[in-house]
C-alpha cells in the first residue's frame, strides 16, 4: 500500500511548487510593469501615498500646461502692443512734421488722412489679437486668471487693458464743441483793433493782411469770418457766420405800407402766411419763417447784415435799424476754443487787446477747460427782474453789485445748470514815490486809510498795504515790479485819493487790463469766472447778461466719434504731441505689465518643474520595482520550481513501483 509518508511529502512539493510560481508571477509582473507596487494587496500601506502623489503629479503636469498657455497669451498680446508702439511712433512723427507753419492745408489734409488711417488700423489690431477666441487688447474682459499651481490660490491674474485709440486718449467722441456769440458790435476794426489783440488757441485770431479791410462800412459778421478763417492754419479754429431777427408776434396782420428789407420792397400783405411767401420771394439772402407763436424769423447762413426801414415795418412787427450778425466758432479738431485778449492778466507781455474788443465780436474769453471770463461786472445788483439765464436757468438776486456777490447768486442754483462761479479783482498801480510824504494821509483802499509816510519803494507799499487788513485784498509784486491789489472773491477795490490825485499813484489798471485815469475816487468792479462742472461748454442767455459783464452767448456740444489728433495748424500738431506721448507711454507701461506677467509665469514653471520631478522622486522610491533584486527572486523561483517539479516526480514514481510490486 501508499506509504503516508510519500503522501505527506508529495502535498509539501506541490504547495511549494505553488508558492513558487506565484513569486514567479508577481517577479514577472514587477519586472514587465517596473513598479514594486502594481495593486492594493501588494503593499496596502502604501496606497494611500501613491494616490496622492499620482494625483498630484497630474496637477502640476496642468498647472505647467496652463503657465504655458500663459506665456503664449503675453507673448502674443506684446507682440500686438509692439505693433501699436510703432503705428504710434509713425503719427508722432507725422505730428513733429506737422508742427511746422511752412505747410499748406492740402499739405495737412493729407497728413491727416494717414494719422486717421493708423488710428484705424490701431482699433483694427486691439480687434484682432486673440487666444483662445479671447480679445486681449479690445477691452470686453478685464483679466484672465491661470491657475499656474496645484492650489487655489495659485492663481496667476494678467490683466488685458484696453488699447484701442480711444483709450489710448486719441480718438473718441469728443465731437464738436461750439460758441456762437451775441451780436457783433459796429465799429472801425481797421482803426481800433490789430491782428494780435485777439487770440484764439493763443494765437492771433485775425489775418494781419485783412484787419484793415474791416472798415466802418464792412465790419459784418461774414467779414469777421473771413478774417478768422484766414488764420486758421496757425490758430486751429474755423468760424461761421449767421443773422437771425424775430418779429413781434402779431395775432394778425394788418399793414398799411411797405417796408423794406436790404432795401429790398416788401409789399403789403394781408396775411402772416403770405407776408413770409413775399419775403422769401424778395428778400434775396434772407429766408423768412412763420414761428408757432406767430413771430416771423429773418436769417441767413453768411453773417450778412438784416438792414429792416421803410415806410411802416411795425405793421409787420419788426423794428427799423441794421442788425449785425452771429459767428459761430468751433476747432478743427472738436476741442474746446480758447478765446481772449492779449492782456497782461493773460500772461502776455503787454495790454494791446482788451476784453472790450472781445465784446465787440460777440464773445466772452472762454479758455480751453471751458472756463468762462466776464468783462467787469456793472454797479448793479442783481434783481428778480433781471433776464440772466445760465445754461437756461434763471439767476436770482444779488446782495450787492460786487463780483462776489454775483457769484453767490450763480452759486444757488448751481445743481441745476452744472455751472459754479467765482470772483475775482485785479488792480495794478503806477506808482510815484517822490510825492510819498504829502500823500501820506490822504489815500485809503476800501475805506481804510493806509500809512505811506515812509515809503520809498514797491516791497514797502506792499507791506503797508499788507498790514491794513483789508477783507481778502492781498498786495503783491507781478513780474514788471509793479504793485498789484487782488481780490479773490471779486470785492470791489476802492481807491480814494485826497487832495491832489497824482501826488502818489499815477495811474492803475483795471483786472481786463484797461488803463483808468486817476482821479479822486476810483472804484474797480471784478470779474465773474463759469465753470461747467462736467467739463461741458456753457450757455449764457438774456436781455441783461451784461450786469455780469458778459456776452450773450450760446454755446452747444455734440458727440462724433473720430480722431481728436489734429493737425489742422501747427498749434494743433504740437498739442498733439502730448496725447501721442502719453498714448506712447500707455503701451509701454502696459508692454511692461504683460512683461513682469510672463516673468512671473517662467518663475512659477521652474518651480512646478522642480516640484514635479520631486515628487515623481518620491513617487519612484515608493512603487518602482528593483530590477536586480526582482530578477534574483524570480531566478531563485524558478530554480526552486524546477526542483520541485523534480521532487514531485521522484515521490509520484516510488509510489507507482510499489503498486506494481504489491501486484
Amino acid at each position: 500500500m501508499l506509504n503516508i509518508g510519500n503522501l505527506t511529502a508529495s502535498q509539501f512539493i506541490q504547495k511549494n511548487m505553488s508558492q513558487q510560481i506565484k513569486e514567479i508571477t508577481e517577479s514577472t509582473e514587477r519586472l514587465s510593469s517596473g513598479k514594486r507596487i502594481n495593486k492594493a494587496s501588494d503593499e496596502p500601506s502604501s496606497t494611500g501615498p501613491i494616490s496622492r502623489l499620482n494625483a498630484h503629479i497630474l496637477s502640476l503636469e496642468e498647472a505647467i500646461s496652463n503657465g504655458a498657455e500663459g506665456k503664449i497669451l503675453t507673448q502674443t498680446a506684446d507682440n500686438g502692443l509692439s505693433s501699436i508702439n510703432n503705428l504710434l511712433a509713425r503719427i508722432r512723427e507725422l505730428a513733429v512734421k506737422g508742427s511746422s507753419t511752412t505747410l499748406t492745408t492740402a499739405d495737412r489734409n493729407t497728413l491727416q488722412v494717414e494719422i486717421d488711417a493708423y488710428l484705424t488700423e490701431i482699433d483694427a489690431l486691439t480687434n484682432l489679437i486673440k487666444f483662445n477666441s479671447i480679445k486681449l487688447l479690445d477691452g470686453s474682459i478685464d483679466n484672465v486668471n491661470l491657475l499656474v499651481g496645484t492650489n487655489k490660490d495659485d492663481a496667476i491674474s494678467i490683466n488685458l487693458v484696453k488699447s484701442n485709440s480711444t483709450a489710448l486718449g486719441l480718438s473718441g467722441a469728443s465731437g464738436v464743441k461750439e460758441f456762437t456769440s451775441g451780436r457783433v458790435t459796429s465799429f472801425n476794426y481797421s482803426s481800433n483793433l490789430a491782428a494780435s489783440d485777439i487770440k484764439i488757441n493763443s494765437q492771433n485770431a485775425l489775418a494781419a493782411t485783412l484787419t484793415s479791410n474791416l472798415t466802418s462800412g464792412n465790419n459784418t459778421a461774414a467779414a469777421l469770418v473771413t478774417a478768422i478763417n484766414a488764420n486758421s492754419n496757425t490758430h486751429g479754429a474755423t468760424a461761421t457766420g449767421f443773422n437771425k431777427l424775430t418779429s413781434a408776434a402779431k395775432s394778425s396782420l394788418s399793414m398799411s405800407n411797405t417796408f423794406t428789407i436790404n432795401t429790398n420792397v416788401i409789399s403789403v400783405q394781408t396775411s402772416l402766411e403770405n407776408l413770409v411767401t413775399e419775403i422769401n420771394q424778395e428778400a434775396g439772402g434772407v429766408t423768412a419763417t412763420l414761428n408757432s407763436d406767430n413771430t416771423i424769423t429773418l436769417s441767413n447762413t453768411t453773417g450778412n447784415d438784416i438792414v429792416i426801414g421803410g415806410n411802416a415795418p411795425t405793421d409787420a412787427g419788426f423794428t427799423a435799424g441794421t442788425y449785425l450778425g452771429y459767428i459761430k466758432l468751433a476747432n478743427v479738431d472738436g476741442t474746446f476754443v480758447k478765446i481772449e485778449a492779449m492782456t497782461k492778466a493773460n500772461g502776455y507781455a503787454s495790454n494791446s487787446g482788451n476784453i472790450d474788443d472781445l465784446a465787440r465780436f460777440g464773445f466772452n474769453e472762454v479758455d480751453s477747460s471751458t472756463v468762462i471770463r466776464s468783462d467787469l461786472v456793472s454797479n448793479n445788483a442783481l434783481t428778480a427782474s433781471h433776464d440772466i439765464k445760465i445754461n437756461d436757468v434763471d439767476i436770482g438776486a444779488s446782495d450787492s453789485a460786487t463780483a462776489a456777490a454775483k457769484a453767490i447768486a450763480i452759486n444757488a442754483v448751481s445743481s441745476s445748470t452744472n455751472v459754479t462761479a467765482s470772483g475775482s479783482n485785479l488792480v495794478t498801480l503806477d506808482l510815484n514815490f517822490s510825492e510819498a510824504s504829502a500823500a501820506a494821509s490822504n489815500i485809503s483802499i476800501n475805506g481804510n486809510a493806509i500809512n505811506f509816510s515812509s515809503v520809498t519803494n514797491e516791497a514797502e507799499t506792499i507791506t503797508a498795504i499788507n498790514n491794513a487788513s483789508i477783507g481778502d485784498i492781498i498786495a503783491s509784486a507781478n513780474s514788471d515790479g509793479e504793485v498789484q491789489l487782488a481780490s479773490a472773491s471779486g470785492a470791489d477795490i476802492l481807491i480814494a485819493h485826497g487832495g491832489t490825485p497824482g501826488v502818489f499813484f499815477d495811474g492803475h489798471t483795471d483786472a481786463t487790463g484797461a488803463t483808468i485815469s486817476v482821479g479822486s475816487s476810483i472804484r474797480f468792479k471784478g470779474q465773474v469766472l463759469l465753470t461747467h462742472t462736467a467739463g461741458d461748454v456753457v450757455k449764457i442767455s438774456g436781455d441783461d447778461v451784461g450786469e455780469l459783464g458778459f456776452q450773450a452767448q450760446a454755446s452747444s456740444s455734440s458727440s462724433t466719434a473720430g480722431s481728436i489728433i489734429s493737425v489742422s495748424s501747427s498749434s494743433n500738431a504740437s498739442s498733439a504731441l502730448t496725447n501721442i506721448d502719453t498714448a506712447i507711454d500707455t503701451i509701454a507701461n502696459t508692454r511692461a505689465k504683460f512683461g513682469a506677467s510672463e516673468n512671473a509665469i517662467d518663475s512659477r514653471l521652474n518651480y512646478l518643474l522642480d516640484a514635479k520631478t520631486n515628487s515623481i522622486s518620491r513617487l519612484s522610491k515608493i512603487e518602482d520595482a528593483d530590477f536586480a533584486l526582482e530578477t534574483a527572486k524570480l531566478t531563485k523561483a524558478q530554480i526552486m520550481s524546477k526542483a520541485a517539479s523534480s521532487m514531485l516526480a521522484q515521490a509520484n514514481a516510488g509510489g507507482e513501483v510499489l503498486l506494481r510490486l504489491l501486484n
